[in-house]
């Protein structure tokens, strides 16, 4: 059994109330697929955090922005990662190049019993978008991603929960507490994001992982702590509004 978190984009009020889920369910192996910083105002608290609990992190196509042309990022995107590298950035202080480090240093993927473990897709593991369109829009494409892995692919990056199986289709994680038992064959698994959930539902979104079910929790967290302090930090007021719509 394992907790699966991701997309936490800086925001630790949201990361507080999931690790707190987190602790309640019993859960000790936590393991989180990237995108740590990016959009919200806390990104040392929150690279502390997953630090501190996590049995590893990946590094997620925002992680990957820290170090390398932000080009391909939105505006606000890149606004915001353009203002948290100014916040990592070491200087002389040892405790910030132990971030620096440990961000730079996140690994593409990992492979764990069988399991392989992504950002984003198993072909890019730090950009692609596994979409939940893909299947009637692009079946090619995921043809093309089943082919590159066997068993189950755990990512993010679309802040999307819920899983596409080897029919192509995506089923949808949705309520408090969602269970998916997975089909026999191969599946790509999406964990929803804790720091910026975009399916409509506000809450912060993990999943924990127990045999071929996978459960999700919805965690409601304190939105307008987390709203003021992306306002305090001059940030787009578009990052704070969205977490309410969870747009």
């Amino acid at each position: 059994m394992f907790a699966l978190i991701s997309d936490l984009h800086s925001n630790v009020p949201a990361l507080e109330a999931v690790f707190e889920k987190i602790d309640a369910l019993g859960v000790e192996d936590v393991r989180c697929l990237g995108d740590i910083v990016g959009y919200g105002a806390e990104p040392e608290r929150c690279l502390d955090m997953v630090r501190s609990r996590c049995k590893f992190s990946l590094r997620g196509n925002h992680d990957w922005g820290m170090f390398s042309a932000l080009d391909e990022f939105n505006s606000l995107a890149r606004e915001a990662l353009v203002w948290t590298r100014k916040r990592l950035k070491p200087g002389l202080n040892p405790l910030r190049w132990g971030r620096w480090r440990y961000l730079k240093n996140l690994p593409e993927r990992v492979y764990d019993e069988g399991d392989l473990f992504v950002h984003a897709s198993p072909r890019d593991p730090i950009r692609e978008y596994v979409l939940k369109s893909d299947g009637f829009l692009n079946p090619e494409k995921l043809e093309d991603l089943f082919a590159r892995f066997e068993g189950r692919c755990f990512l993010g990056h679309t802040h999307q929960p819920g899983f596409t199986g080897e029919d192509l289709r995506f089923h949808p994680a949705v309520g408090d507490e969602a269970q998916l038992k997975l089909p026999d064959g191969k599946a790509m698994i999406n964990v929803g994001s804790v720091g910026q959930p975009r399916d409509g539902d506000p809450r912060a979104c993990f999943c924990v992982v127990r045999g071929d079910t996978v459960t999700y929790h919805r965690v409601p967290y304190d939105i307008e702590k987390a709203q003021h302090l992306i306002l305090q930090a001059g940030l787009s007021p578009f990052l704070a509004e969205r977490l309410e719509r969870g747009r």
